[in-house]
């Protein structure tokens, strides 16, 4: 009951004091609450405005990947799929500026099946391993092939959903649309392209939100997710936005990121909160004070003091709503600044040009960005001219003439039948008098209670770097990068206009196919940068040696065509190609290098000689082969023979090519025998081709032709393989353990993985390195010096022997060869043929011996036919001997017969076969 009466005693006395701390502490609170509302509803704008801005540029972005894929669908439509090596240059020129492409494929449509199921990849430029050529786009699983199939349907780009390589046979998002009869096929990867759109620039630390990017496009409630940031945490808002891209609907959602949008009060709020309560507390301790003065004064003014207190009450609640009234009209009015000023800052930080005029296109806000593209300042135009004053007088005819309106209507009925998305493409005027490509979209302002136009906004972007983009992709369509001539596609084009005029006229045309000899001894002794530059300074010259009507073409690695209209007779077509061995017989300075290079032109004469384009560019390279075999460094008018030999050269290749398929090739030994014993010291691999239909054919007809085609390099490696093979039998069966001796051609030489040949071969065949004599001739090992020193080191390091064919037809130096790691000689046979009775011969085959063995080289003599060729080569002490007196070169059945009866004579006794 004391607690009570205490209680009641003390509400008596402080009552009042703590009523009037709760009233004004509740209105301090609701005044607190509402400039916290008002501040987050700001910080929620800025959040919306952000992600909007952000999101805006994602989806320019991904324009610019539709833009570009157009681009190159209507350049592979137009200018056909082109080479390899074309297709890949320009493919990969766009993916050094755009790296979130991974690959870009041009891949044929199999039309076998309805609707197609197969794309096997035609062209490809990867910065990987995959896609690579050949392979089918489809493989990658159902959802790419329904997208394939989809773009073929539409005649559009169709994007894939996300593929991954859990479900799919592949990763990424891929673009495809028809390019012609092709389909073109773009990789890339989302999240690069996101993260380099959407945080250009910005370091990590800055970034103040965070995206999720949802495929939506065919069940909006289980989109799936195809990228992610990492998202903002303890935040309660978010920004959502969609996206049409390539058939597909993408929901972006924006976070805010920790720190960043934050609803923390400002110090202004938390001062008005402060002051507030202090208020209350100083009333309330105001109150309590008055209330515990004296008792006695207390009841005699009980009456006074409850009236004050009424009063204070009133005045509290007064104040109260007063303080509300005002903070919220101050809130008002600082959101209204702030909705001002953030127009203003996104008008002036805006990069495209922003006007605005009223309805009757007096132009009344001018942004930066207008003035400088427009050059000149806002202050000239504003409440003075119209927009037409920045529009090319030909774009504004043409416009009056369409809409047949004037002035500053035409412009505006021409932005009326174009989409909102579709900006009208215009040719500016500077204030000074210059052009400027722009795209322009022009919308109507509407009054938002009346729903009338009040005004006109018009938004322009500078598009020169677009238009010289799409120029220099125009130029690498039709020019050769390299030299910056036309190239095959423009020769085409070209030759097929004069060739209509040369027949509008009957006039003559001349095609001259120029071929550089031995170019490709520059790429192999110097490097390709060194053969780049060579080029370059060739074509430098032939632009002096032809007319300006003249057409200097590249068709690729070192052949050109040259294209003479209005012949008037076949000396004209001469005396340019005189010009040009003329002019390309001046030594080139290539990288510290004095060069020489020359040329071998074949020419071809319209209509003499043909009256197709295709037709002569044969013929004229029908007469190039023909300089180069009467020597090169020359040229030569084309004749209808040259024709049946180039097929009759088409034909043997393709029987060669047959030949290796089929297994028509042989392989016979010839025994190489030690001089002063006898015995069998090696044996040399010949090659054979025994047609189904010629039988034998002579090595000395296909072997040119393999060296030149390329063959020579498969068939190189069978015959190193099957000789191994065969000298490991040898070795297994005790018939012979000796060194099998191979010849190398220049182009197995020049292959990079030869060293890496020979060791599979040793390997797999189990013969001793030892066991392996590698041959080279004189003109190859002089080729490249430093080359040949560096290989030949390799090969010994292998372990292998390696010898000098046909010594003495060549550069025949002694001093030359010390420098190398040589095992043997072979003392050429034109040389032994007639040692007998030519004391020339005889003394230049005594020295070539003599001087061998002082540099510790072995010395053998090929073609020794007689008895009295191996008495003259033993008694100048040679190593051995090669040829018909001791075996013809037998075939493996043979050579085994010989083996065996060899070891049956050794066993009864009988002199060795090499004696004399």
């Amino acid at each position: 009951m004391r607690v009570i009466r205490t209680l009641r005693r003390l509400l008596k006395h402080f009552g009042l004091a703590l009523l009037l701390a709760g009233v004004l502490g509740a209105a301090t609170e609701a005044v607190y609450k509402n400039a916290l509302d008002a501040q987050r509803d700001r910080v929620y704008a800025e959040f919306q405005l952000a992600a909007a801005q952000h999101i805006g540029t994602l989806r320019k972005r991904l324009d610019a990947v539709l833009d570009l894929q157009h681009l190159l669908g209507d350049h592979v439509d137009v200018a056909g799929p082109g080479s390899a090596g074309d297709f890949a240059q320009l493919s990969q020129s766009l993916m050094r500026v755009h790296t979130f492409i991974k690959a870009i494929v041009l891949a044929d449509i199999d039309r076998s099946t309805t609707p197609p199921q197969r794309f096997p990849a035609h062209h490809v430029a990867s910065r990987a391993a995959w896609p690579r050529p050949g392979i089918d786009l489809a493989m990658e699983g159902p959802a790419a092939l329904a997208s394939l199939q989809a773009a073929l349907r539409s005649g559009r780009v169709v994007a894939t959903p996300l593929l991954s390589p859990e479900v799919d046979n592949g990763e990424g998002i891929r673009l495809f649309s028809p390019a012609g009869e092709h389909l073109l096929g773009l990789y890339m990867h989302l999240s690069e392209l996101a993260q380099s759109t959407l945080w250009a620039g910005m370091d990590p630390d800055a970034r103040n939100m965070a995206f999720t990017i949802l495929d939506a496009t065919d069940d909006p409630r289980s989109a799936r997710e195809v990228y992610r940031d990492t998202l903002g945490e303890d935040f309660e808002t978010a920004y959502v936005e969609a996206i049409e891209f390539a058939a597909r609907r993408w929901l972006v959602i924006a976070t805010p990121t920790p720190n960043h949008f934050e609803l923390t009060p400002s110090p202004s709020i938390a001062r008005q909160r402060a002051t507030g309560w202090a208020i209350t507390v100083l009333a309330a301790l105001l109150v309590a004070f008055l209330q515990t003065r004296n008792f006695v004064i207390r009841e005699r003014v009980r009456r006074s003091t409850a009236e004050l207190a009424t009063t204070n009450r009133i005045l509290a609640d007064t104040n109260a709503t007063l303080q509300a009234e005002v903070a919220q009209r101050t809130a008002s009015e600082a959101a209204l600044r702030e909705s001002t000023v953030l127009q203003q800052a996104i008008l002036h930080s805006a990069d495209y040009a922003i006007v605005l005029t009223d309805t009757d296109g007096i132009i009344r806000v001018f942004n930066p960005a207008a003035e400088r593209m427009l050059g000149c300042t806002a202050e000239q135009v504003i409440g003075q001219y119209t927009p037409t004053v920045f529009i090319n007088a030909a774009a504004m005819a043409r416009m009056e003439q369409k809409t047949d309106q004037h002035g500053f209507a035409a412009v505006l009925d021409t932005a009326r039948q174009l989409s909102s998305s579709e900006p009208v493409e215009l040719e500016l005027v500077r204030y000074d008098g210059h052009s400027v490509p722009a795209a322009v979209s022009i919308s109507p302002l509407m009054d938002a209670h009346h729903g009338h136009v009040t005004g006109y906004l018009a938004i322009a972007s500078d598009i020169t770097h677009r238009k010289a983009a799409e120029s220099r992709i125009l130029h690498l369509a039709h020019f050769d990068p390299l030299t910056d001539l036309p190239n095959r596609s423009l020769l085409g084009v070209r030759l097929e206009s004069a060739l209509e005029a040369a027949n509008r006229f009957d006039q003559s045309l001349a095609v001259l196919f120029l071929d550089l000899d031995r170019f490709k001894n520059v790429n192999d002794s110097l490097g390709h940068q060194a053969g780049d530059a060579l080029l370059k300074a060739v074509s430098g010259r032939f632009q002096h040696c032809v007319r300006e009507q003249d057409t200097v073409a590249r068709m690729g690695g070192d052949e050109f065509i040259v294209v003479l209209p209005e012949l008037e007779n076949r000396r004209q077509a001469a005396e340019v190609a005189e010009r040009i061995i003329e002019a390309l017989g001046a030594p080139f300075d290539v990288k510290g290098h004095r060069l020489t290079v020359t040329p071998s032109i074949g020419i071809a004469i319209y209509p003499d000689d043909g009256s197709t384009a295709d037709t002569l560019i044969q013929h004229a390279d029908a007469a190039m082969y023909h300089a180069k075999d009467t020597g090169r460094n020359n040229y030569q008018f084309y004749e209808s023979r040259l024709s049946r030999l180039v097929s009759t050269r088409l034909a043997l290749e393709n029987r060669l090519r047959r030949a290796l398929a089929h297994q028509e090739f042989e392989l016979y030994y010839q025994p190489q025998v030690d001089i002063a014993s006898g015995d069998f010291i090696g044996v040399e691999a010949m090659l054979r081709w025994r047609d189904p239909d010629e039988g034998l054919v002579d090595p000395a007809t296909f072997i040119p032709v393999a060296e030149d085609s390329g063959l020579i390099v498969p068939i190189g490696a069978w015959v190193l393989s099957t000789a191994c093979a065969q000298a490991e039998a040898w070795r297994r069966e005790h018939l012979l353990d000796v060194p099998i001796a191979v010849n190398l051609s220049a182009r197995q030489f020049d292959e990079d993985s030869l060293l890496d040949t020979v060791a599979e071969v040793l390997r797999d065949t189990g013969l001793p390195a030892n066991r392996l004599e590698l041959e080279l001739t004189e003109s190859l090992i002089m080729r490249n010096p430093e080359l040949t020193a560096e290989v030949l080191d390799a090969a010994k390091r292998l372990g292998v022997m390696i010898g000098v064919d046909d010594f003495g037809t060549g550069y025949s130096s002694l001093a030359y060869l010390k420098r190398f790691p040589i095992d043997r000689l072979k003392i050429d046979r034109s040389f032994i043929a007639d040692i007998a009775f030519e004391p020339d011969d005889a003394a230049i085959a005594e020295t070539i011996v003599a001087m061998a063995h002082t540099l510790r080289i072995q010395v053998l003599a090929e073609g020794v036919e007689t008895v009295t060729q191996l008495r003259m080569l033993r008694s100048w002490h040679c190593d051995a001997y090669q040829g018909y007196l001791c075996s013809h070169p037998l075939p493996a059945a043979d050579m085994n017969a010989l083996l065996r009866g060899l070891r049956a004579a050794r066993l009864y006794g009988l002199p060795d076969v090499g004696h004399a």
